[in-house]
C-alpha cells in the first residue's frame, strides 16, 4: 500500500490572537505538519506563540518583514528540510480559513501534484463592501493582463506542489504583492490552476486584517499601473497627433486622411512608448534591437486594427471621431499589455523558466 505524502501547513502571523492557536490545534489533530512563521509581532503577542501545539514549528522574524517575506522564509525552510512532501498550504492566521476547507485544498493538493490550488471564496453572505470591491478590481485587472479568470485572487489559502517551490522563492515582492505576482507568474508560465470553492468568512468586518488599502494596492498593481500610466502619456500624445494631422490632411479623401493621420501619430507614439514600457514597466534587460523589432511588429499589427476599428467606427458607422478612438485604444489595451509582457520584453527575474521545469518536471 502507497504511503501518503504528508503536506506542511504554512501559516505567516502577524500579531494573532486565538484563532491562530485554535487552528493549529485542529490540523496537528487532523495529521497536518504545521509552519508558523511570527512575522515580528512583538512580545505582546509571545503567548499565543507560547500556547501552539508542540508539534507545530515556529519561525521567527525580528521585525515585521511582510506577508509576501514571511511565506518565503518559510517555503525555504520547508524546500530545504522537508523534500519528501507532497506540498504546502498556506493559510491565514486570523480564522478566515475554515479546517473543511483546508483539507478540501490538501485533497486536490494531493491528487494534481502539479497543480497550484486555489482556495476561491465564493463572496455570499454578509461581506464587507471593501472587500467585494477590491476582489471585482483584482479579478478584472488579473484577467486583462494575464488573459486568465481567476475567481479569487486575493486568497490566502494555497496548495503549492513541492516541486513549485523553488520558483515560488524567486518571486518579487516581500509584502501582500507577492501573492498577485505568483498568480501572473503561473499563468505566464501556462501552469495548471485550479480552484476549490471554500465558505467566506470575515470577523468583525475584517477588521483584524492587516491590509493597507492604497499603499498595498499600489504595490499589488505597480507594473499595471505603470503600464497604464506609459499608455495614458502615449494615448495623449497618439490622440494629439491624430486631431493635428487629420486636420493638416482635411483636403484629402476621408479615408485617405483617416490613414494618413493614424499611421503618422501612431509611429511618433510608439517610438515614446516603446522607450517607457522598455525601461519603465518591463524594466528589460535583454538587447534593445531584437525588441525593437519584436515591438514594432506588434505596434504594426496594432495599427492595423486601430485603423480598421476606427474605419468602422467613423467611417461606416459615422461614430464622432474622439468617442470611436477612445472604444479602440479601450479594446487594445489589454492584448498589448499581454504581448508586450509575453513576448516583447526579456524580464529582469528568471522565474519562468524555473516554473515550466516544476510543470515538466525538467530540471534546469
Amino acid at each position: 500500500m502507497e504511503t501518503r505524502k504528508r503536506i506542511v501547513v504554512l501559516i505567516p502571523a502577524y500579531k494573532p490572537g486565538e484563532a491562530l492557536v485554535r487552528l493549529c490545534r485542529q490540523l496537528v489533530s487532523m495529521g497536518f505538519m504545521v509552519a508558523v512563521i511570527n512575522d515580528g509581532s512583538g512580545t505582546l503577542y509571545n503567548y499565543y506563540f507560547s500556547m501552539l501545539p508542540t508539534e507545530a514549528l515556529v519561525l521567527n522574524h525580528t521585525t515585521n518583514r511582510g506577508k509576501g517575506r514571511a511565506l518565503k522564509t518559510g517555503l525555504e525552510y520547508i524546500h530545504r528540510h522537508f523534500p519528501s512532501i507532497a506540498g504546502v498550504i498556506t493559510a491565514d492566521a486570523d480564522g478566515q480559513h475554515l479546517l473543511e476547507d483546508i483539507m478540501k485544498v490538501s485533497k486536490e493538493l494531493e491528487e494534481h501534484e502539479a497543480s497550484l490550488i486555489l482556495g476561491c471564496r465564493r463572496f455570499d453572505g454578509k461581506v464587507p463592501l471593501r472587500s467585494m470591491l477590491g476582489n471585482l478590481l483584482t479579478r478584472w485587472i488579473f484577467a486583462a493582463s494575464s488573459g486568465k479568470m481567476v475567481t479569487d485572487t486575493q486568497t490566502g489559502l494555497r496548495g503549492i506542489p513541492y516541486r513549485m517551490i523553488p520558483a515560488m522563492l524567486d518571486i518579487d515582492g516581500d509584502r501582500y504583492e507577492y501573492e498577485m505576482n505568483m498568480l501572473l507568474l503561473s499563468a505566464k508560465a501556462k501552469a495548471d490552476i485550479r480552484e476549490v470553492p471554500i465558505r467566506t468568512v470575515y470577523i468583525k468586518e475584517n477588521e483584524s486584517s492587516h491590509f493597507r488599502a492604497v499603499r498595498d494596492s499600489l504595490m499589488i498593481y505597480s507594473r499595471i499601473l505603470r503600464f497604464g500610466l506609459s499608455s495614458i502619456a502615449s494615448f495623449a500624445l497618439d490622440f494629439t497627433l491624430l486631431l493635428i494631422l487629420r486636420q493638416l490632411t482635411s483636403s484629402l479623401e476621408p479615408s485617405l486622411s483617416l490613414l494618413v493621420s493614424a499611421a503618422g501619430a501612431r509611429a511618433a507614439s510608439s517610438v515614446f512608448n516603446f522607450m517607457l514600457n522598455r525601461k519603465l514597466v518591463f524594466k528589460s534587460i535583454g538587447s534593445a534591437a531584437p525588441e525593437a523589432a519584436r515591438y514594432f511588429t506588434l505596434a504594426g499589427a496594432i495599427l492595423v486594427a486601430n485603423y480598421g476599428l476606427l474605419y468602422i467606427l467613423n467611417i461606416i458607422l459615422g461614430i464622432n471621431i474622439i468617442f470611436a478612438k477612445l472604444v479602440t485604444e479601450l479594446l487594445l489595451y489589454a492584448a498589448s499589455y499581454r504581448i508586450q509582457r509575453n513576448i516583447v520584453f526579456r524580464e529582469e527575474r528568471h522565474t519562468k523558466p524555473k516554473m515550466d521545469a516544476a510543470m515538466t518536471g525538467r530540471t534546469k
